[in-house]
């Protein structure tokens, strides 16, 4: 007789069910949101008893969330002081840029001969409703899916994934980037120069756009932040 849990003999493999990884990355979005909306205080230690009661969760998945969130680089765990939001530094905007730079100009010299009219035309898009928004978690919201879709055609998934964890990592900077309304445009600006050497298929161009729009954002924040 075939035994339905065992995949050898032809039979369905049975699934766990997922609910608490479901539940562990909601809080952990509605947290990342929570910190680059600016909504948690930099610095100062996380009450958990009361972001578990404003989220209507358990501590567990909140626990979970905010390790996620420390891998991120959003959030530091001290042993004594707990979990605070992570005060961002100079050097810290510097290494990470730096990174980004090197992965994404490879990327996009990648991806412009990929890049079909389509996709082309869903990211001015995602473009011309950055430059119509206010709201800064929106915008990081919307700056994402428009760095993801540049990227998508690149058939180097691991090449993506590294982008794409670095992006996450970005987007503390990424809100102070739009808390201003001219360096929000800036980069809307920025990033038609993207689209344009998408369609042109210039990988030099394409090159240059990316490398321009990633210091771009550097010297917005940069003064902002302390050494």
């Amino acid at each position: 007789m075939t035994s339905h849990g065992d995949a050898s003999n032809g039979g369905p493999v049975s699934i766990a069910p997922i609910p608490r990884s479901t539940v562990r990355d909601a809080v952990r979005d509605a947290l990342r949101d929570l910190i680059i909306s600016g909504g948690v205080e930099i610095g100062v230690p996380l009450r958990q008893d009361e972001l578990a009661a404003r989220l209507q969760v358990s501590r567990t998945p909140l626990r979970e969330a905010l390790h996620g969130l420390a891998s991120e680089g959003l959030v530091t765990i001290d042993p004594r002081r707990g979990a605070m939001v992570t005060k961002p530094t100079v050097r810290q905007l510097l290494d990470l840029y730096e990174i980004r730079e090197q992965l994404e100009v490879y990327a996009g010299r990648k991806v412009v001969a990929l890049a079909e009219a389509g996709e082309i035309d869903h990211l001015d898009e995602i473009n011309n409703r950055m430059a119509e928004v206010d709201d800064p978690v929106e915008w990081a919201h919307l700056n994402q899916q428009f760095h993801s879709a540049v990227f998508a055609p690149c058939p180097n998934v691991e090449l993506v994934t590294l982008i794409e964890a670095l992006a996450a990592r970005a987007k503390f900077y990424v809100r102070i980037l739009v808390s201003s309304r001219r360096s929000a445009l800036d980069a809307v600006h920025e990033h038609q120069a993207i689209l344009g050497a998408l369609r042109a298929k210039d990988p030099d161009a394409m090159g240059a756009a990316i490398r321009r729009h990633l210091r771009s954002t550097v010297e917005h924040v940069a003064p902002t932040l302390t050494e």
